[in-house]
């Protein structure tokens, strides 16, 4: 069986030695070297030693043999994904028929895995620490696309590994810019031996993208001032100041002063620091789940004398919902974060009113 190969990075693959690196544009977590074979895939331990890496040999030859490590046959047929991320970059790939597993079935928001999961042709392989090995083992996978790389992870899935089911360990929300996480498109083509595709599909956003941002620059229209989310239970996490969604908000043109934090991780405030930051709010996104402005107090009452409640426009990334909660802002919008931007653009400047938001509703 073809199996898992889990290496540290000061071992080689000697038989390629010389592949060629093909260099990200903005991806800072995954390394691609070309080989006659196929692909040579290092994956960098961001979460805990970044001087380490996980290399993974991808072979498109039957008859490849390696002494020093097993190697992963592709294009994969089978696999299984514990994040709908996953899901997002294969399907656009057009590899959807090709997972046969997922992790928290029911928040899949792509109508054709919707159907296969109805149908018993995708399984629920569980979540988190009840993740079912069993049911894995049975789908009997090429790969198992798992997300964070870390020692616990890793001990999770020894029996996979063991038994020879392969366990790549996706970091792609690491990455705090929208195109960096996006450009993991590439990683993922690899798998399937598409790269080609991948790359025309990553140059094309990245160019829409950026002329979106450079037509907001060259506007000279004035930042927006805007806040984020919503306090759960006395705490109000907001994005740090180097995270993905301020990155999102700086390039549509908006200004984020929440925090000065410089991280790309999530920081704890409390009700009474967001009140100091926002007494000049424009727009008011992502406030959690709402869907009318009337559950803010609802979830918080001391936000009855906050000003943004009544000054400012409140509009949630909650537009394209599934019957389950399944949020397809949190999947198909990291492939299309060109149309994110563009939604961000019509918020803050409404520069056209029959403009249809893709993934943002307004919360009145």
């Amino acid at each position: 069986m073809l199996v898992f190969a889990f290496v540290a990075c000061n071992n080689q693959f000697d038989e390629s030695p010389n592949g060629k690196i093909i260099k990200n544009d903005y991806a800072k977590g995954f390394e691609i070297s070309e080989i006659s074979e196929g692909y040579i895939i290092k994956i960098k331990d961001r979460l805990n030693n970044p001087n380490q890496t996980y290399n993974y040999l991808l072979s498109s030859k039957n008859d490849f043999l390696s002494a020093n490590t097993e190697i992963i046959q592709i294009p994969v047929s089978k696999v299984v994904c514990l994040s709908t991320t996953h899901c997002a970059f294969i399907t656009q790939i057009d590899k959807a028929s090709t997972i046969k597993g997922v992790s928290g079935a029911n928040y899949v928001f792509n109508d054709e895995l919707r159907s296969k999961i109805q149908l018993g042709e995708i399984a629920e392989i569980g979540y988190d620490s009840h993740i079912n090995l069993e049911k894995i083992i049975s789908l009997n996978p090429d790969v198992v696309f798992a997300y964070g790389v870390d020692n616990s992870s890793i001990a999770g899935y020894e029996k996979l590994r063991v038994i020879g089911i392969p366990i790549i360990f996706v970091s792609d929300f690491l990455e705090n810019t929208p195109l960096g996480r996006m450009e993991w498109i590439k990683f993922f083509a690899c798998f399937f031996d598409n790269l080609d595709y991948a790359n025309e599909y990553f140059d094309s956003v990245k160019n829409n993208y950026n002329n979106i941002k450079e037509n907001i620059v060259l506007s000279g229209k004035s930042s927006p001032e805007i806040i984020l989310n919503l306090p759960w239970k006395g705490t109000w996490w907001v994005p740090g100041a180097d995270s993905y969604m301020v990155k999102l908000i700086e390039d549509a043109g908006g200004t984020y002063n929440m925090t000065d934090k410089k991280d790309y991780e999530s920081v704890a405030l409390t009700v009474e620091e967001i009140f100091a930051v926002s007494k000049n709010i424009d727009f008011w996104l992502n406030p959690n789940a709402i869907t009318k402005k009337s559950e803010i107090l609802n979830i918080e009452p001391r936000l009855v004398n906050f000003t943004p409640v009544n000054d400012a426009r409140i509009f949630n990334n909650n537009k394209r919902l599934n019957i389950y909660g399944g949020n397809d802002f949190f999947e198909s919008g990291i492939t299309h974060p060109d149309i994110i931007l563009k939604d961000l653009y019509h918020i803050f400047y409404g520069i056209d009113s029959c403009y249809n938001f893709y993934y943002y509703q307004e919360i009145n």
